[in-house]
């Protein structure tokens, strides 16, 4: 059976001060995740250097929800590798420390080719496991999105977390009742939709989950 692995490494951690103090909120952040998605998690999002951690993830569209959440809610930037394939080893849903096949394999190549080139510093997520045109081509989506959520302002990265606490995360809403929820206008909402490419951004980031489904759904397992 075919899995989704994902390592990330927090940039900068540690720069951090309070190491102990912000460990702690993580781990809770991370226990958060886990709850909020166990639907789609296959093995738990797990610290595993202190700096790092993974997990394993059932092939769905709303893997993309759950890694914009993940990051909105650490408040601290990460790179992040994505492998497709399979798992050699027993898969253990409370840890996912010590599971290994292709999946981590190319997680890991994911995670290293971006600490190679990182474009500038604007790639902070890469995909490896479904062969070169289609990780190419998920891969530039994925640096479009990256570079969109890079020029966002403090107000612009606000209103996208909100609409992910609200359970939003799609194009088509009800904005009226949105702008209403955090006490602004209409107007004011849509300059910041447009202002930022959040819409954009939404529709990109949905049509990697769109692909990612149907193309690992109808890959077979060598």
């Amino acid at each position: 059976m075919n899995y989704l692995a994902i390592i990330g490494d927090m940039i900068k951690s540690r720069e951090i001060k309070n190491r102990k103090q912000e460990q702690e909120r993580i781990e809770e952040v991370l226990s958060k995740i886990n709850q909020q998605y166990q639907e789609i998690i296959v093995s738990r999002i797990t610290l595993t250097l202190g700096d790092e951690f993974q997990a394993l993830l059932r092939i769905d569209h709303r893997v993309m929800q759950m890694l914009d959440d993940l990051e909105t809610q650490l408040e601290l930037p990460y790179r992040l590798g994505i492998g497709f394939g399979q798992i050699r080893t027993k898969i253990r849903p409370e840890i996912s420390i010590g599971a290994d096949g292709e999946a981590f394999w190319h997680a890991r190549e994911a995670i290293e080719n971006i600490h190679e080139n990182d474009w500038g510093g604007y790639a902070k997520v890469r995909f490896v496991g479904l062969g070169e045109l289609r990780d190419q081509t998920i891969n530039a989506l994925f640096r479009t999105t990256d570079t969109i959520k890079q020029s966002w302002t403090t107000t612009r990265r606000e209103t996208f977390a909100e609409l992910l606490a609200q359970g939003i995360y799609s194009v088509t809403f009800d904005q009226k009742r949105f702008a209403e929820s955090i006490g602004i206008s209409q107007s004011s909402l849509s300059k910041r939709l447009s202002g930022g490419a959040i819409k954009i951004y939404l529709d990109a980031r949905q049509t990697i989950g769109e692909l990612l489904e149907a193309w690992c759904d109808t890959t077979v397992d060598s």
